[in-house]
């Protein structure tokens, strides 16, 4: 699938806008990152924020000792991280985020930071529960369409399976190769099975 044509994550401007007003105080540290660095990654502890300033990123997720799955590309204006914010105590990250551009500029904020900010700004601790509430819900979204699937093909509904995976294919290439997956469910459901 073609880097332009997936969906995008929405960016925060209005975030983006507050973490700039407070830039002096945060006093970030700038990454310039190779490409493909990794610069989170899941597991570790959740300790700071990151705003993209120029570039591209890639979230992936891996579980049970499966292949890593692409669940979002983000750009320029992203803020990835949040859980830093958040996290009482060891919190870690859910997910890795994987450099995709050379040329990538990342501002990296402290949590100890990020907290007298937040103490400080009631937006700002506004805006990045928004942030975290929103990707809540594009990831049940993201969950129930996959379980509409699931069940489309299992009920052998073609039409439903269709449109289903029209709308998963606009995502990352992990909800593409899922959407492959549940059409060749249907295609299974539905051959005559072989006599013993």
């Amino acid at each position: 699938m073609d880097p332009e044509a997936q969906e995008q994550e929405p960016i925060n401007l209005r975030l983006w806008h507050l973490l700039q007003t407070h830039l002096k105080q945060l006093e970030p540290e700038l990454l310039l990152p190779e490409h493909n660095a990794v610069l989170i990654e899941q597991g570790d502890v959740a300790d700071s924020l990151l705003l993209v300033q120029q570039g591209r990123l890639s979230i992936e997720i891996h579980q049970n000792g499966n292949a890593s799955r692409t669940i979002a590309e983000v750009g320029a204006g992203a803020v990835l991280g949040e859980m830093a914010l958040f996290g009482i105590g060891e919190t870690r990250h859910g997910a890795r985020v994987r450099v995709l551009e050379a040329n990538t500029e990342i501002l990296r904020f402290s949590r100890e930071a990020l907290h007298s900010a937040v103490l400080f700004d009631a937006e700002l601790a506004a805006e990045m529960l928004l942030l975290s509430s929103e990707r809540c819900r594009n990831s049940n979204r993201m969950i129930n369409l996959l379980l509409d699937g699931i069940d489309a093909s299992s009920r052998g509904d073609a039409t439903s399976l269709a449109s289903i995976c029209s709308t998963l294919r606009q995502g990352p290439d992990s909800m593409e190769q899922a959407a492959g997956q549940l059409e060749h469910l249907l295609t299974v459901a539905a051959s005559p099975r072989l006599e013993s």
